[in-house]
C-alpha cells in the first residue's frame, strides 16, 4: 500500500513538472500534423506509381481480335484473327473458311531490339527515381512551411503570456494605489486628477488583462485547429540566443537540389529522345508454326530517314535555361543568407540595447517613486515612468522571443 502511494505521488509530480517545449511541438507536428499526413499519402501514391513502372510491358496480357462474316454471290464466309502478347511472348491465330477452315497459329518470342539497350522501362525508371525525390522534397517544403508557422504561433503565445503575466503583476499595486488615492481625495490629501487617473489606469489594465486572457485561449486553440496538435501539458518557455552559422549556410539546399534534379530530368529526356530518333525500331521474333510444324523468323524495321530532331534540340535549350537559373539561384541564396546574418546581428544588438534601456528605466522610475513617496512628485509622473519601465520590459522580452523564433526558423528553413 505504501509503495502504491509513492507511485501515485511520483506520477502526480511528474505530470505537474512535465511541460512541452517548442522542440516537442515540432516533433509532434512532424509525426501527427497535416503535412505529415500529406507526406504519407504521397508516399502511398509513389508506391503505386512505382509498381506501375515496374510492370511496363508486363502489366497484363494484351489481347487483340477481329472477325468478319460475308454473304455474297459466292456464298457465306467467315474469318477471324486473334493475338495475345505478354512482354516478349507472342501468340497469333487466324481462321479463314476460304481455306477449308484451316487455322494458322504462331507461338513464339518477339522483341524490339532497341529496348534491350535503353527501352521505355529503363527510361521511365530513371525519370521516376528523379521525380520521387522532387515530390518528397515538395512534401518536406510543405512541412517546413507548417513548422515555420508553428514557430510564429509559439512566439505569439509566449508574447501574450508574457504581457499577461507582467500586467497581472501590476494589478495589486494599481488597486492599492486606487484605494489609497480615493481615500486621500475624500480627505483632501490627494488631488482629484491623481484619483481619476488611478481609476482610469486600473480600468484600462483590467480591460487589457481580460482581452489578453481571451487572446490566449484563441491562440492555444490554434495549435489543434491549425496544426492538429493536442496539447496535454503546459508549453514551456525557452530562449535561444546563439545562432550556428551552419544553420544559415544550409538554407537553400532543397532549392539547389530541386533545380539539379530538374536538370537531370531534362538530360534524361534529351538522352532518350536522341536515342529514340537515332536508332530504328527493329522488331525480331521467332515463332513455332503449329499448322506446318516448323519454325519461322520474322524481322521488321521502322525508321524515318533525315528527320530533324527538334525535340532533342528543345531539351538542350531547356537544360541551358535551367543551368542559367541555377547560377541565378546561387547568387540569390548568397544574398538571402547575408540578409539573414544581418537580421540576426540586428536582433542581438536590439536585445542588448533594450537591456541597457531597461536598466535606465528602472533607475528612473525608482527615483520618481522615491520623490512621489516624499511628496515631491505627482502620482501621474511617477506612474508614467513606471509604465515606461514595464512597457520596455515587455518589449525586451518580446525582442528576445523574436530572436528565439528567428534562430528556430534558421534551424528548420531549407
Amino acid at each position: 500500500m505504501k509503495k502504491l502511494g509513492l507511485l501515485i505521488a511520483a506520477l502526480l509530480l511528474s505530470s505537474q513538472s512535465y511541460s512541452m517545449t517548442l522542440d516537442d511541438l515540432v516533433l509532434q507536428l512532424e509525426e501527427n500534423g497535416y503535412s505529415a499526413k500529406y507526406r504519407t499519402l504521397e508516399q502511398k501514391q509513389l508506391s503505386i506509381d512505382n509498381k506501375k513502372i515496374e510492370r511496363i510491358d508486363r502489366d497484363g496480357i494484351d489481347l487483340k481480335g477481329s472477325g468478319k462474316f460475308t454473304d455474297d454471290a459466292n456464298g457465306e464466309r467467315s474469318s477471324g484473327l486473334v493475338s495475345a502478347s505478354y512482354d516478349f511472348l507472342k501468340y497469333e491465330g487466324e481462321y479463314d473458311e476460304e481455306y477449308n477452315g484451316e487455322n494458322k497459329q504462331l507461338v513464339g518470342l518477339e522483341k524490339n531490339l532497341k529496348d534491350i539497350f535503353y527501352g521505355d522501362r529503363k527510361y521511365n525508371r530513371n525519370l521516376f527515381t528523379i521525380d520521387e525525390v522532387i515530390r518528397l522534397n515538395f512534401e518536406d517544403q510543405r512541412m517546413e512551411g507548417e513548422i515555420l508557422s508553428l514557430i510564429d504561433t509559439y512566439k505569439t503565445l509566449m508574447d501574450t503570456r508574457l504581457e499577461l503575466k507582467l500586467k497581472k503583476g501590476l494589478l495589486p499595486s494599481l488597486e492599492a494605489d486606487a484605494v489609497k488615492l480615493e481615500r486621500g481625495f475624500n480627505t483632501g490629501q490627494s488631488s482629484k486628477l491623481d484619483y481619476k487617473y488611478s481609476k482610469m489606469r486600473l480600468k484600462n489594465l483590467n480591460n487589457d488583462i481580460e482581452q489578453l486572457n481571451l487572446d490566449l485561449v484563441q491562440i492555444e486553440k490554434t495549435f489543434e485547429t491549425v496544426f492538429n496538435l493536442r496539447i496535454y501539458s503546459d508549453i514551456k518557455y525557452s530562449k535561444l540566443e546563439k545562432l550556428y552559422t551552419g544553420d544559415i549556410n544550409n538554407i537553400g539546399d532543397r532549392s539547389m537540389e530541386n533545380i539539379d534534379l530538374s536538370i537531370d530530368q531534362v538530360k534524361e529526356n534529351k538522352k532518350y529522345s536522341a536515342y529514340s530518333t537515332s536508332w530504328p525500331d527493329l522488331n525480331a521474333g521467332t515463332f513455332y508454326d503449329v499448322k506446318n510444324d516448323g519454325w519461322l523468323v520474322r524481322l521488321s524495321i521502322d525508321k524515318t530517314l533525315f528527320e530533324y530532331d527538334n525535340t532533342t534540340a528543345t531539351y538542350e535549350v531547356e537544360k541551358e535555361r535551367l543551368e542559367m537559373e541555377k547560377k541565378k539561384l546561387e547568387k540569390n541564396l548568397e544574398n538571402l543568407k547575408n540578409e539573414y546574418f544581418n537580421r540576426y546581428n540586428f536582433l542581438v544588438k536590439e536585445v542588448t540595447n533594450l537591456k541597457l534601456q531597461k536598466e535606465v528605466d528602472e533607475m528612473t522610475y525608482m527615483m520618481y517613486k522615491l520623490n512621489y513617496e516624499q511628496g515631491n512628485e505627482t502620482y501621474i509622473n511617477y506612474i508614467e515612468k513606471y509604465e515606461n519601465y514595464i512597457i520596455n520590459s515587455i518589449e525586451l522580452e518580446k525582442k528576445e522571443n523574436e530572436l528565439t523564433a528567428f534562430i528556430y526558423e534558421m534551424q528548420y528553413r531549407r
